[in-house]
């Protein structure tokens, strides 16, 4: 079971949507809610993703991560394709993977565009963009309702999938 790991910080003032218009007149006015939590996502090639929310990404956090990722798939090997954060190497965080049967793979340093979550919370931040939440409630349930529904698509992981898993048919 492959999943794609990857932390981020959307915010519900993200602005990834443009306005245009001739006379330069257009505003947007959203109200100020930030968030204090980290997304910590589980992009699944197969199998279930899921979201996790963390006031830092500590080798804690990312172990009760792994630890939630194994109880979504009680059952077999899971790989986890990460990039080269600190938490994902420390030793209580690769113990902890062991433990539960989680195999890290590593991403070459600087090389966001091999992850195949990354178009994921480019395309998750371009949906917050024109949102207004009332709250953070409002916010985390938006972020991970689309986060899940998004992670549906194997789109974002078809060129990835191409690249790293040519062989791999069952996939698609």
């Amino acid at each position: 079971m492959r999943r794609l790991f990857s932390a981020s910080w959307p915010q519900p003032f993200e602005n990834s949507q443009r306005m245009w218009s001739y006379d330069r007149t257009v505003e947007i006015d959203k109200p100020l809610v930030t968030v204090p939590w980290k997304t910590l996502g589980f992009y699944a090639l197969l199998g279930k993703s899921t979201l996790i929310f963390r006031e830092r990404t500590t080798k804690e956090s990312i172990c009760a991560a792994l630890e939630a990722i194994r109880e979504l798939d009680p059952v077999g090997r899971i790989q986890l394709i990460a990039d080269n954060d600190g938490g994902h190497h420390a030793h209580l965080t690769q113990q902890r993977a062991d433990e539960l049967g989680i195999e890290f793979v590593f991403l070459p340093p600087y090389s966001p565009n091999f992850n195949a979550i990354e178009p994921l919370w480019k395309t998750l931040k371009r949906k917050i963009s024109p949102e207004i939440f009332e709250g953070q409630d409002h916010f985390r349930r938006f972020v991970a309702d689309t986060f899940l529904d998004i992670s549906n698509r194997l789109g974002f992981a078809n060129k990835w999938i191409d690249t790293f898993l040519p062989d791999v048919q069952k996939l698609r």
